[in-house]
């Protein structure tokens, strides 16, 4: 079984969990460069979707989300996503610059909340439309709001053992030693899994099928950036889907991605909780639902996803 190779240059740890140090500059990231947009006018960006977070050479739809999203958050003056909705109607082309067309639904600025629409295109031809919703989480905190108490959450996460646990497999290191540049996503992406919750890590490891379709475990960067909010857009869009414990092909292209954002993630983490099921498979349609939890066991996002499921030629 694979082992966890954590970046021990960079972090520090607490209660055992990985957390990032924020001195290395954001810009170096793999996330940021790949994803990295040029403002052409106020609401109009431009960008290039990278070989590097594709799979089987087409752009992974979580990276297109994470450009959009960049976009938007120059055009708000809100600073914290609240809730994003994507749809795809085309496949980026990686030779050819994209163009990010911003458009606020505000009739005016807000201090609670903003919402715009980015629509993502390439030679004039649509490729997916984004709607973003802004808020200030720190400012509802501060008012009170109603939670429910901890005993009585909805959305408990998985128990987990830590990340660094002896029989935590590296799932991205498996899969890049296996697939290469055909998931060139892997190379980028950690997925720390539990082998005995993820019935899709039982199925590549060790041809051990279930009728559940399921991965559970810590997510993150494979160069331990650190996660933000606006990171969860890229790792929400889950990287590898579970129905693959029961179809065994290479790609399962969105339709549509949404993602709702409750709490910032804390302490600078490499890793978040990361738990993803597919309960819905019909006629080649399945639905995905995720969800993400900090350290504290606190709800971060939670996820759906329909997409396609292209059986092997």
């Amino acid at each position: 079984m694979m082992m966890l190779r954590t970046c021990t240059s960079r972090i520090r740890t607490r209660t055992g969990v990985v957390v990032g140090d924020s001195s290395r500059a954001l810009s170096s990231y793999a996330i940021d460069s790949f994803s990295k947009i040029t403002q052409k006018t106020a609401t109009t960006f431009a960008t290039t979707a990278s070989t590097e977070l594709s799979i089987l050479g087409n752009p992974n739809g979580g990276q297109l989300t994470f450009s959009a999203l960049s976009a938007a958050s120059h055009c708000t003056s809100l600073p914290d996503i609240l809730s994003l909705q994507a749809v795809f109607v085309g496949v980026a082309d990686t030779k050819s610059e994209s163009l990010l067309t911003v458009k606020p639904l505000n009739l005016k600025p807000s201090r609670t909340q903003e919402s715009c629409a980015v629509s993502y295109s390439q030679n004039d031809q649509p490729i997916a439309e984004f709607f973003f919703t802004f808020g200030n989480m720190e400012s509802n905190s501060s008012r009170g709001g109603f939670s429910y108490p901890s005993s009585a959450a909805h959305v408990p996460p998985p128990p987990l053992p830590s990340p660094a646990d002896p029989k935590m497999a590296n799932y991205s290191e498996l899969l890049d030693s296996k697939m290469g540049n055909i998931l060139a996503v892997a190379k980028h992406h950690k997925f720390v899994l539990d082998p005995e919750a993820s019935t899709l890590y039982q199925k590549h490891a060790n041809d051990i099928s279930t009728d559940e379709s399921r991965l559970t475990g810590w997510g993150g960067y494979a160069d331990c950036k650190p996660i933000e909010l606006k990171d969860l857009s890229f790792l929400m869009d889950c990287f590898p889907p579970p129905i693959l414990a029961q179809e065994p092909t290479g790609w399962v292209p969105t339709i549509s991605y949404s993602v709702n954002f409750f709490s910032k993630p804390k302490y600078n983490p490499v890793l978040v909780k990361l738990d993803f099921q597919t309960r819905i498979a019909v006629d080649g349609v399945i639905e995905c639902d995720g969800h993400a939890w900090d350290e504290e066991d606190g709800l971060l996002a939670t996820s759906r996803q329909m997409a396609r499921v292209w059986k092997p030629k």
